[in-house]
């Protein structure tokens, strides 16, 4: 399982790495960045399974980024989040083939669900039935 999370945010992307490895990823699964730039570079370069991907950004955002993702690696699921819930980047995420949208704050037990739901192969090892601390976050 390889997932890149790209966030421009130092905060939110070390939050969303810990998420990722509380539900049972390895770091060496892990890959993350703070601009579209790197993570199209990323793309061109290795092969993921999903994407977590901030939609603002200075430079290229992640609607660009999911557009590209979308040529590069098809098969890839992509998970959107933002604290942008506007009704038109929701339906150009959705046209664009986003498999699903986090609005943040999101709570940690609502993006592990949406994590699981995308992750088939965790989602069997019942991760999510431990024990966690549900926090906010921006």
């Amino acid at each position: 399982m390889q997932v890149l999370v790209l966030d421009d945010s130092d905060l939110i992307r070390k939050i969303l790495v810990d998420i990722l490895l509380d539900i049972g990823l390895q770091e060496s699964e892990i890959q993350d960045t703070n601009n579209g730039t790197e993570a199209l570079q990323k793309l061109n370069s290795h092969t993921f399974d999903l994407l977590l991907l901030d939609v603002v950004m200075d430079g290229i955002g992640g609607i660009a980024v999911l557009k590209e993702s979308k040529k590069i690696q098809p098969k890839a699921k992509v998970i959107m989040c933002s604290t942008f819930s506007k009704k038109d980047i929701v339906k150009k995420a959705i046209d664009l083939g986003v498999d699903d949208f986090v609005v943040k704050p999101f709570e940690e037990r609502r993006l592990k669900e949406t994590l699981l739901r995308n992750l088939p192969p965790i989602a069997a090892s019942g991760v999510l039935n431990q024990d966690s601390n549900d926090h906010n976050q921006g």
